[in-house]
């Protein structure tokens, strides 16, 4: 076997193994759906009935059981999520990337008239891409832009450069920042660095940008410092509509 059919042998079980991946993931996140809410049915029967009858512990422990199969409810959806990434993705087409954002920001606008946050960006391309996946990551981006902010009001840009045949999109804020030896932990399902009390969400946000970006053929980093804001970059390439795999 030449090197050629050996790197092409091992680059066709990879595919399949990712695939076997991401069928697995749907099939688990899919099938556990339903014996969760059988869980969190009773769950709700227990609170409604006993809830004030027993004792301070007891409905401490309902309460922490309830809190505990919301989240269980939340993560499997958001892996049922994850897993149809690259399976039920849409076709590339020509989308325009300035009204996409004019759209995410628009359905963003109480949390930023919460926040003072002030929203910029520089003039953006049209490109070939999953409209709705690449909205994700945009709302996603933004989103997390203006939540984990500072004491100062949010202050958020987005530039886009042509490199050659891509382009590179980034997201500066003047939020809390991050140490960077957690820059590529972030991207990891259900990560955190924040409490819940702290920041609400499920960890699962940036992992989705990360496999969107990846589909598209791209790649998304972070630079950042505590304290400093953070600047969130990705790229896109730039090629001809086509059929998505």
């Amino acid at each position: 076997m030449t090197p050629d059919q050996a790197c092409e042998q091992l680059g066709q079980q990879l595919a399949r193994t990712k695939a076997e991946l991401e069928q697995f993931a749907y099939v688990v996140s899919h099938d556990l759906q339903e014996p969760v809410r059988l869980i969190a049915g009773f769950v709700q029967l227990l609170e409604r009935r006993y809830k004030g009858k027993l004792d301070a512990t007891a409905d401490e422990f309902i309460a922490s059981a309830m809190e505990g199969v919301a989240q269980m409810q939340e993560r499997i959806q958001g892996l049922l999520e994850y897993s149809r990434i690259s399976t039920r993705g849409g076709e590339f087409q020509p989308v325009d990337c300035e009204r996409l954002f004019q759209d995410v920001l628009a359905s963003l606008r109480a949390g930023q008239e919460e926040s003072a946050a002030v929203v910029t960006h520089d003039p953006l391309p049209t490109l070939s891409a999953d409209a709705r996946q690449l909205r994700v990551v945009f709302q996603q981006l933004l989103s997390n832009a203006v939540r984990y902010r500072s004491e100062d009001p949010p202050r958020v840009h987005l530039r886009a450069q042509a490199d050659g045949a891509e382009w590179t999109f980034s997201i500066q804020d003047n939020g809390i920042g991050l140490d960077p030896q957690y820059a590529a932990q972030i991207f990891v399902i259900f990560r955190r660095l924040h409490t819940r009390s702290e920041y609400p969400g499920t960890g699962l946000g940036l992992a989705l940008c990360k496999r969107i970006v990846e589909r598209h053929g791209g790649r998304i980093w972070v630079e950042s410092e505590p304290g400093k804001g953070a600047a969130f970059h990705f790229t896109l390439p730039e090629r001809p509509a086509r059929t998505a795999c």
